[in-house]
C-alpha cells in the first residue's frame, strides 16, 4: 500500500516567544522538525508534505529537498491544514498524519498503526495513550463494549472531563492518525467550526468513516508535544537520555548518564568512556576505546581509536588514533592532529596541522600553521599569523625543536632537524638543522637597584654572576 505522510507545522509557535519558527528549535542537536521528517522517511518512501503557516520561509529553506511544502493561510485548525495538503497527496493510499512538535515518536509505533490499519480494513486508525497527566489532550470516548466513538478536545470538556458513568477520561489523543483518503476528503469537505474555539477539527473526521482501529503507546513519553521552552526542554531531556542509553547498549560507558549530553547524530564506538561533563554535539564521531572528559566539550569533529581528551574544547576538527588532548586547550575548524601528537595545557590550534608524534606541552598558539613529525614546541611559543589584512602560513618541518618563548612572525618556515632559540622572534627561514636565534644580548647593571633607592639601600645588592652577558644559546624546548 502507497502510504503518504503530512506533518502539520502551521501553528504560529508564539508561547515559544522565540524570532525563530518553533519547528527549528533543536532537541537533543536536531532541528524539531527534522525528528518528525525522519520518522516520516521511515515509514514511507516518498518525501512527506509539510504544512506550514505563513512567513515560514526559513523552514522552507531548511527543508528543501527532503518535503513537499504545502501552506496554510489562516490558522482554522487541523482540518483545514490537511486540506492544505490535499493537491500534493494524489497517488495515496493511505494517509499518516503527524504533528510537527511531537518528535519522541518512535518509527515502530507509527508503522505499527499503518499495519493495524490495513489489517482492519479501516477508515481511520489513531494512536492513544494513557499519560499519568491528560491534561492538554483530546480525550478518547468509547462505548460500553470499548468500541471507539470518537475524541472531545479538552477545551470542549464538560463534566470535569468524565465519561457518562462518572469514570475518568484518562485515554487521550496521541495525535498520530492513518485515514482511507476515499474516505477523508469528502468528511473534511463537510467539517464545520461547531466547537469553543471556531476551528476545524482533525479529531472530529475519524468518527464519520467508519470503522476506526486504535493502538495504545506503551510509552506515553513517545506523544509529548512542544508548545513552550519548558516543553521542550522536557522533550530534549528524553531524546538524551534515549540517546545515551542506546550507546550503552552498544558498548559504550557513560559514567554519569545525568552529567552527560550527547546529540543525536554523534556516533562513539564501543569500549570508549564518555565522563561526567562530557558534551558532544552536531555530527561528531568518537572511535574505540577513547576516555573523553571529564568536561570536555566537542562539536562536529571526528576522534580516531585510543585517544584521551580531557577537559578541552573542540570544534570541526580531526584527531587520528592515539591523540592525547589535556585540559584547558582549544582546538578550533580546519585543524588536524596526526597520530599520537599531544597538547598539554593552555593551547589553542586554529587552521593548523600537527603532525605525528608532535608535542605542545603547554602555552601557544599555533594558527595558519604545519607542524611536520615529532616536533615538539617550546612553552609560550605563537605564530604570528596575521598583519592585520591577511592571514600567513607557518612550516615546521620534521624533528625541529621551537624553543620556549619563540614567535614565529608568518610567512615563515623552519626546516627540518632545525632548532630555535628561546625567547626568539623569528623573522626569516630557518634552514634545515640550523639554529635560529633573534633576540638582544642582555646587560647585566651591578648596584642598579641600590643605586636606585638611594643610599640608604633596602633592596638587594645584586651582583653579576659569573660570566654574566649575553650568550645565543639555545633554550631547552619542552
Amino acid at each position: 500500500m502507497a502510504a503518504r505522510v503530512v506533518i502539520l507545522a502551521a501553528g504560529s509557535g508564539t508561547r515559544m516567544r522565540s524570532r525563530i519558527p518553533k519547528a527549528l528549535h533543536p532537541v537533543a542537536g536536531r532541528p524539531l522538525v527534522d525528528w518528525v521528517v525522519a520518522i516520516a522517511q521511515a515509514v514511507s518512501a516518498a518525501p512527506p508534505v509539510v504544512v506550514v503557516g505563513p512567513g515560514a520561509a526559513p523552514v522552507a529553506e531548511h527543508l528543501a529537498g527532503r518535503a513537499v511544502l504545502a501552506e496554510q493561510p489562516e490558522p482554522r485548525g487541523t482540518g483545514d491544514a490537511l486540506r492544505c495538503a490535499r493537491p500534493h497527496l494524489a497517488d495515496a493510499e493511505a494517509l499518516v498524519v503527524l504533528y510537527g512538535d511531537v518528535p519522541l515518536l518512535r518509527p515502530a509505533s507509527v508503522a505499527s498503526l499503518l499495519e493495524r490499519f490495513v489489517a482492519a480494513g479501516a477508515g481511520a486508525a489513531i494512536l492513544t495513550a494513557r499519560p499519568p497527566d491528560p491534561r492538554g489532550y483530546g480525550r478518547i470516548l468509547r462505548d460500553g463494549a470499548g468500541q471507539f466513538v470518537g475524541v472531545v478536545e479538552e477545551a470542549d470538556l464538560v463534566g470535569g472531563g468524565r465519561d457518562d458513568r462518572g469514570g475518568r477520561l484518562d485515554e487521550v489523543n496521541a495525535g498520530v492518525y492513518v485515514f482511507d483518503p476515499a474516505r477523508l476528503w469528502p468528511v473534511l469537505d463537510g467539517l464545520q467550526p461547531g466547537n469553543r474555539q471556531g476551528e476545524l477539527y482533525l479529531s472530529e473526521a475519524p468518527q464519520r468513516m467508519g470503522p476506526v482501529a486504535t493502538r495504545g503507546l506503551e510509552d506515553p513519553e513517545e506523544m509529548l508535544g512542544v508548545n513552550d521552552r519548558v516543553q521542550l526542554a522536557a522533550v530534549a531531556a528524553v531524546a538524551r537520555r534515549r540517546v545515551l542509553e542506546q550507546l550503552m547498549r552498544d558498548g559504550v560507558t557513560v559514567e554519569d548518564p545525568a552529567a552527560t549530553w550527547v546529540d543525536a547524530d554523534v556516533r562513539v564506538g564501543p569500549d570508549t568512556v564518555l565522563r561526567p561533563g562530557t558534551v558532544l554535539g552536531g555530527r561528531t564521531v568518537i572511535g574505540r576505546d577513547c576516555v573523553i572528559g571529564p568536561f570536555a566539550h566537542i562539536s562536529d569533529s571526528e576522534v580516531g581509536d585510543g585517544c584521551r581528551l580531557a577537559a578541552c574544547h573542540l570544534e570541526g576538527c580531526r584527531l587520528a588514533d592515539r591523540v592525547t588532548v589535556g585540559p584547558f586547550n582549544r582546538v578550533r575548524a580546519g585543524s588536524v592532529l596526526e597520530a599520537a601528537s599531544r597538547l598539554g595545557t593552555f593551547t589553542e590550534v586554529n587552521r593548523s596541522r600537527i603532525g605525528a608524534g608532535s608535542a605542545v606541552p603547554h602555552l601557544a598558539y599555533l594558527g595558519d600553521a604545519t607542524l611536520g613529525r615529532d616536533v615538539n614546541v617550546g612553552a609560550g611559543t605563537i605564530t604570528a599569523n596575521w598583519d592585520g589584512a591577511t592571514k600567513h602560513p607557518t612550516v615546521v618541518g620534521d624533528g625541529a625543536r621551537l624553543g620556549s618563548d619563540t614567535v614565529l612572525v608568518a610567512p615563515v618556515t623552519v626546516g627540518p632537524g632545525a632548532y630555535t632559540g628561546a625567547g626568539s622572534v623569528i623573522t626569516q627561514d630557518v634552514p634545515p638543522g640550523a639554529l635560529g636565534v633573534a633576540r638582544a644580548r642582555q646587560r647585566t647593571l651591578v648596584g642598579w637597584a641600590r643605586r636606585r633607592r638611594g643610599a640608604a639601600g633596602t633592596g638587594h645588592n645584586e651582583q653579576a654572576p659569573p660570566g654574566a652577558g649575553a650568550t645565543p644559546g639555545h633554550g631547552e624546548a619542552s
